[in-house]
Formats: C-alpha cells, structure tokens, sequence
C-alpha cells in the first residue's frame, strides 16, 4: 500500500511529496528545477520543465511503495558497486521504472 496519495504531476506539489518521502533529495529536487527553468527560458520551451515533471513524477511513484523502492536501492547499489549480476540489476530496474510510467498512465 502506497505511504501517500500520488500527487499531481507539477513542481510544487511533486516537492510537497518529496518533503514526505525523500527529505534528503530535496536540495537535488531545487537545483534541477532552477536548471530545468533556466534552460525552459533559454530555449523557449515547456520541455525542460515537463522533462523534469516527468523525472521526478517517476521517482515519487516508486518511493510511495517502500518495499519497491527498497528493492530499487539494492539494485542501484549492486550496479554502482559493479556487482556480477549488474546487467540483471538494470533490467529489474528498467521494470520498476516501467511499472511506475504504467501506473502513472504512460
């Protein structure tokens, strides 16, 4: 069972979430929206933004379910330490994040 209501899909309320579940991302969280606003502004386009949206919609869906996001730490540290079964690791990963873009209706 998700810890929280999925939020909708915009910088603030995505950040609301954040305060929740992931405190300790939301330095990162504040710094890509800066870079993702000013690239918006230079290029004259949503697509940083939305991009951006999208990222951390993504992120948000996996941490509302602990035992899955737990699962996804393993893996991301299991790749990262360049574990024997890293190419088993990123694949589960690409299925957690798929999942997540199904749920979220992507």
């Amino acid at each position: 069972m998700p810890l929280i209501p999925r939020p909708d899909a915009n910088p603030a309320a995505l950040r609301a979430a954040l305060v929740r579940l992931a405190p300790s991302r939301l330095k990162e969280f504040d710094r890509r929206l800066v870079e993702a606003s000013t690239k918006a502004q230079t290029n004259q386009s949503l697509g940083p933004l939305w991009l951006f949206c999208r990222s951390w919609d993504q992120f948000i869906e996996v941490e509302r379910h602990p035992d899955i996001a737990r699962r996804q730490a393993e893996l991301l540290a299991m790749v990262n330490e360049g574990h024997p079964n890293t190419r088993e690791a990123a694949s589960e990963i690409s299925r957690i994040l798929a999942r997540a873009d199904t749920r979220l209706g992507r």
